[in-house]
C-alpha cells in the first residue's frame, strides 16, 4: 500500500531522516514514536504527501513518486489527515466544517451523513455550535468526524491525542481503534507509550 524506500531529508545542514526503509500494508494500526526532533512528524508527513524527502522513492497504490496532479487525487479521496491542532475553522459552526470534507461527494444527503459522523464520535446534535464553544476533546472529535466523511483509505494522526486529558484521549483512540477495526489504514505519531503499545507495530526514530 505504502513504500517509502531509502527516504533521506534534511533541514538546513541537518539529517533528520536518513535511507529510512518502511513498508505500510492495507489495515495496519502503526504507531510512530522517538524523541523530540527525532523526524516523526517529517515521516508522517513525507508518506502523507504533505512534504518531499530529499531524495528515495515513495510508492503509493503502485503509483511511484507521484506527480502534483497524483498527489492532489490521492490526498483528496486516499488521505485523511487528523492534527494535534485541529485544523478547523474557529468561527464556522460544526457543521459547515464538516461540509469541507463532502465537497467531492455528490447526489448524497449531506445533513444524513453529517449527523451520522457526529453520532459516530459522540457528538450528535453539535451541527450548529461554534468551533470555538468546544472543548479540546470536542474539536478533535469534529476533526474525526470529518475523517469519517472523507471516506479516505488511510488516515494519518500526528499526535492526535497530544493536548487531551486522559479521558477525552481514550475517546479519541477508541474511535481511531473502531475505524481500524472498520478497515481503514491508520499510521498514528504518538509520545504516549500506553497508546503505542496497542498498536499493531511500533516504528522507533
Amino acid at each position: 500500500m505504502i513504500s517509502l524506500i531509502n527516504i533521506s531529508k534534511k533541514f538546513k545542514d541537518k539529517s533528520i531522516i536518513d535511507k529510512f526503509n518502511l513498508e505500510i500494508s492495507k489495515g495496519e494500526f502503526v504507531a510512530i514514536t522517538g524523541n523530540s526532533g527525532s523526524g516523526k512528524t517529517t515521516l508522517l508527513n513525507i508518506m502523507g504527501l504533505l512534504e518531499k524527502p530529499n531524495s528515495g522513492d515513495i510508492i503509493i497504490n503502485n503509483i511511484k513518486n507521484p506527480n502534483s496532479k497524483q498527489i492532489r487525487i490521492l490526498q483528496r479521496d486516499f488521505y485523511g489527515y487528523l492534527f494535534q491542532n485541529y485544523a478547523l475553522i474557529e468561527n464556522e459552526n460544526v457543521e459547515n466544517n464538516l461540509k469541507i470534507a463532502l465537497k467531492y461527494q455528490k447526489n448524497i444527503n449531506h445533513n444524513e451523513k453529517i449527523n451520522y459522523a457526529l453520532e459516530s464520535v459522540g457528538l450528535r446534535k453539535y451541527n450548529k455550535k461554534k468551533i470555538y464553544e468546544l472543548s479540546g476533546g470536542e474539536q478533535q472529535r469534529v476533526a474525526l468526524a470529518r475523517v469519517i466523511l472523507k471516506e479516505c483509505e488511510v488516515i494519518f494522526a500526528d499526535e492526535p491525542t497530544g493536548n487531551l486529558d486522559k479521558k477525552n484521549r481514550d475517546i479519541v483512540f477508541d474511535i481511531l481503534k473502531s475505524l481500524n477495526k472498520n478497515g481503514k489504514t491508520i499510521v498514528f505519531v504518538t509520545h504516549d507509550l500506553e497508546l503505542s503499545e496497542q498498536a499493531d507495530r511500533v516504528i522507533k526514530l
